[in-house]
């Protein structure tokens, strides 16, 4: 149960807790080692990967919206591209804005489905502008990470023979340069 707890701030350890017994037991596990950053004056730990059947509709409806939007984040993280698109639009339609939601947002954003990042890229661009200052401030290598994660995947997968990156137009790159704008850093 730790590792679900840390996956969110410490004052929803209530919450995380009806989430994870919502979860399908049959097959629910988390892939070794997680992603952990600097939220909210605490360190945090969302799962790199999550193995697990999804939650019946139903009985989503039957949790808080703070708990749907646990459950939601914890989704974005799943195995499948196609579940976590899927759960990160369910997301999306909560309206939320807080920092702990902003990283697994972010997280989808610096891997590699070019899909997945172009549906957050304006919404990064209208987060709160607030919050987006804090994120950036709160944990400059976490930054740092998903920038150059979105460069790899850029180079890899997406990046034309000789382009640079200034020449790009690989959506990740509006998002760090939204992150950079609206938090008036040099550097993320």
């Amino acid at each position: 149960m730790n590792r679900w707890i840390a996956a969110f701030p410490k004052r929803y350890e209530q919450d995380v807790r009806v989430v994870k017994a919502c979860l399908p037991f049959a097959w629910t596990r988390l892939s070794p080692g997680s992603i952990e950053m600097r939220l909210e004056q605490e360190r945090i730990q969302i799962p790199t990967r999550l193995y697990l059947l999804e939650v019946d509709s139903e009985r989503i409806k039957q949790l808080t919206s703070t708990q749907q939007t646990m459950l939601f984040c914890l989704y974005t993280r799943h195995h499948d591209g196609h579940i976590r698109e899927r759960y990160l639009r369910q997301l999306l339609k909560t309206n939320q804005q807080d920092e702990w939601i902003l990283v697994y947002i972010l997280e989808l954003a610096s891997e590699y489905v070019r899909d997945i990042v172009d549906i957050i890229v304006p919404v990064i661009e209208q987060w709160n502008l607030e919050v987006k200052r804090r994120f950036v401030s709160n944990d400059p290598a976490y930054m740092k990470r998903i920038e150059d994660r979105m460069i790899s995947y850029w180079n890899a997968y997406y990046r034309s023979s000789g382009e640079r990156r200034s020449e790009a137009d690989y959506p990740g790159f509006r998002i760090i340069e939204s992150l950079r704008e609206d938090a008036s850093v040099e550097e993320v």
